[in-house]
């Protein structure tokens, strides 16, 4: 199966997505580092709650976009 390199995006557009994508699981991984018993023991603010959600469907919406790209390069092979 053959690779087209002229398909793929620009290298700094590659890496703002891979900087990107680093940044969200950062912190979606501090967002749980926490653990069951650390969850259970602090009383979130809504504030954090809020933070929390938006990162995450951030970090989502990233992941959404990066398979859209990994599949419309996929079809221009």
């Amino acid at each position: 199966m053959p690779f087209f390199f002229f398909h793929l995006p620009s290298p700094t557009h590659l890496s703002r997505i891979f900087r990107q994508l680093e940044q969200d699981v950062e912190t979606i991984i501090n967002v749980l580092q926490l653990g069951p018993l650390g969850i259970v023991e602090h009383k979130y603010s809504i504030t954090e709650v809020q933070a929390t959600k938006d990162t995450i469907h951030r970090a989502v919406e990233t992941w959404h976009k990066n398979a859209a790209l990994e599949r419309s390069l996929q079809v221009h092979k």
